[in-house]
């Protein structure tokens, strides 16, 4: 009965786009871990459900089974997976600390990175878990040229978050930079097998072992 109710909302939903509705009906039935379950090892259209669903009524919990959906075998679910893995990772905080790293992001987003490196400095120490923070710290020192320090905070960020597949192509970039190409293909590779979808990341593989063959060469 559970999983014909999970299906029948999230059908409901593909006609509707109602959202709230969709959770409340999820909510009503099913835990966050009986949808993590589902989403293990349930069929295509209960996977993206689930996925679905996780990405509104999830918790930190939630974010490893996201991670690893990411490279699911059907494109619905890593679709689903990716957009509930991304919101959870921004929730993944106290309401203030999510504020704090919104605030960030807005700045960030407009390569206004002096003004957001304070901020984003005493965000990561109030909240030395937030996965996010660390992410958002990494993008402020990489858009003020310090790639070490962009690294550094790149690296703290997988730390709590193995798969944060953005961080991974970050670190590939500061690799690059310090011209460490073996270094930036394996973090791109890993990039790619966590999210198999990200293109521009098998475009920067090939574009490094090609600079690697020449070097050889």
């Amino acid at each position: 009965m559970r999983t014909t109710r999970l299906t029948i909302a999230y059908r409901r939903y593909l006609t509707s786009a109602n959202s709230p509705q969709f959770a409340a009906e999820v909510d009503e039935y099913y835990s966050a871990s009986t949808l993590t379950s589902l989403l293990r090892r349930s069929d295509v259209e209960m996977r993206r459900a689930s996925a679905l669903a996780l990405g509104m009524l999830g918790d930190h919990s939630s974010i490893e089974s996201l991670g690893q959906a990411l490279s699911d075998s059907d494109r619905g679910v890593r679709l689903a997976a990716d957009d509930s893995f991304r919101a959870l990772l921004v929730r993944d905080a106290a309401p203030r600390h999510h504020q704090q790293l919104l605030q960030v992001m807005h700045l960030n987003d407009g390569a206004e990175y002096a003004a957001a490196l304070a901020p984003t400095m005493i965000l990561v120490d109030q909240a030395p878990r937030y996965s996010e923070a660390f992410h958002q710290l990494a993008i402020c020192w990489q858009g003020l040229d310090n790639s070490p320090q962009a690294e550094t905070a790149f690296r703290s960020c997988l730390w709590h978050c193995r798969y944060h597949y953005p961080a991974w192509q970050g670190l590939a970039r500061c690799r690059m930079l310090a011209r460490d190409y073996e270094g930036a293909i394996s973090s791109l590779r890993r990039c790619v097998e966590i999210c198999p979808d990200i293109e521009n990341a098998r475009v920067q593989i090939r574009v490094l072992e090609r600079r690697l063959r020449q070097t050889d060469a």
